[in-house]
C-alpha cells in the first residue's frame, strides 16, 4: 500500500470513530439552550390559548344565561308600573331561610314600592308578573328554604300530584331536613333560579290615581332554565338595572301612568363556587338589555 493511500485510511478510521467527550458536553449546552428557549416561546402561548378557553366556555355561559333571561322577560305580562320590580337583597349562605327574605320583602314594600319609583335602584332579584294570579322571580343568590320546600311538599301530597311541581327535581327524594350538605348543586347560589308565585293585589294611591300592586300570596313552583352542566364549572352573578318606564298616557306625568319597557342585567362569570367570588375569580362580564313585551304581545 502506498503511504499516501495509508494516510487516508488512518482519517477515515478516525472519523467513524464517533466525537470526543468535548464535543459531546458541547453539544448538549447547546441542545439545552435551544430546548429552553423554545419552551420559554412556548409557555406563554399555551397560556393565552388555555386563557382564551375559559374566556370563551364563560363567554358562553354568559349568552346562555342572557338568552334565558330575555326570553322570561318577553314572556312577562307587563300592563302597569308595578309588574315589573327589582329587589336588592343579602346572599344567603343558608338553606333553612333563603328565599324567605325575599318574601318578607315583598310583603312589607307595598306601599314603599310605589314611593320608591321616585328613587331608583338596581338589585339582585328581578320580579315580573306572568298573569293575573302568578309572578315569577329571576335571581342567582337566593336558595330554597326549608318552609316552602315543605309546603310544596305537603300541598302536592294533598291534591294528589306528587311529581307535579319542579321541586322534586332540585332536592333528593325523601329529604326531610334541608342541609347545605343535602342540597344538590342544582340548587345552590350561583346559578339561575326562577320561582313562581301566586299573588293577590292591592291598590295604592299616588297622585289621586290607584297603582295595583302584586305581591306573594303562596308559592306554587321553582325551575332551574338549564342543568348544572350547562355552567361548564363556572358560577354566575346577576344584578339588575331599575326598570326603565314609558308613558303610557300622552302627556301625562303620574306614575300610574307608566309601564316598564326594559332592564339592563349585568352578567359575571366566575371561576370558583359562589362562596369565592371575588374580582380574582372574575373571568367575564357582559350587560344585556331585557325587553317586557306590552300585555304579553310579541
Amino acid at each position: 500500500m502506498r503511504f499516501w493511500e495509508r494516510g487516508i485510511s488512518k482519517k477515515k478510521y478516525r472519523a467513524n470513530g464517533g466525537f470526543t467527550l468535548v464535543e459531546l458536553i458541547v453539544s448538549m449546552a447547546l441542545t439545552a439552550i435551544l430546548a429552553t428557549a423554545v419552551a420559554s416561546l412556548m409557555f406563554p402561548v399555551v397560556s393565552i390559548f388555555l386563557n382564551m378557553q375559559k374566556l370563551s366556555r364563560a363567554q358562553m355561559v354568559a349568552d346562555t344565561v342572557t338568552d334565558a333571561l330575555r326570553k322570561e322577560c318577553a314572556s312577562a305580562y307587563v300592563t302597569g308600573v308595578m309588574d315589573v320590580r327589582v329587589f336588592d337583597l343579602p346572599n344567603p349562605t343558608k338553606a333553612t331561610f333563603g328565599d324567605q327574605t325575599m318574601l318578607n320583602q315583598m310583603l312589607q314594600e307595598k306601599e314603599a314600592a310605589v314611593a320608591g319609583l321616585d328613587n331608583p335602584t338596581g338589585g339582585n332579584v328581578l320580579v315580573l308578573r306572568i298573569n293575573e294570579g302568578y309572578e315569577k322571580a329571576l335571581y342567582w343568590n337566593v336558595g330554597i328554604s326549608t318552609k316552602n320546600y315543605k309546603d310544596l311538599l305537603t300541598s302536592d301530597y294533598k291534591i294528589g300530584l306528587v311529581t307535579s311541581k319542579a321541586v322534586y327535581r332540585l332536592f333528593p327524594k325523601g329529604t326531610d331536613n334541608l342541609t347545605d350538605e343535602k342540597m344538590p348543586m342544582e340548587t345552590r347560589p350561583g346559578y339561575l333560579h326562577c320561582a313562581y308565585y301566586a299573588t293577590t293585589v292591592q291598590n295604592v294611591k299616588r297622585d289621586e290615581k290607584d297603582i295595583a300592586v302584586y305581591y306573594p300570596g303562596e308559592t306554587y313552583d321553582y325551575t332551574n332554565p338549564f342543568t348544572v352542566a350547562a355552567y361548564n364549572g363556572f358560577t354566575v352573578s346577576i344584578t339588575y338595572s331599575e326598570p326603565v318606564y314609558e308613558t303610557v298616557v300622552k302627556d301625562s306625568t303620574f306614575v300610574a301612568d307608566k309601564r316598564p319597557v326594559c332592564v339592563t342585567a349585568t352578567i359575571k362569570v366566575y371561576e370558583s363556587d359562589y362562596a369565592k367570588q371575588s374580582e380574582d375569580t372574575l373571568v367575564y362580564s357582559r350587560e344585556a338589555v331585557l325587553c317586557f313585551a306590552e300585555d304579553n304581545k310579541r
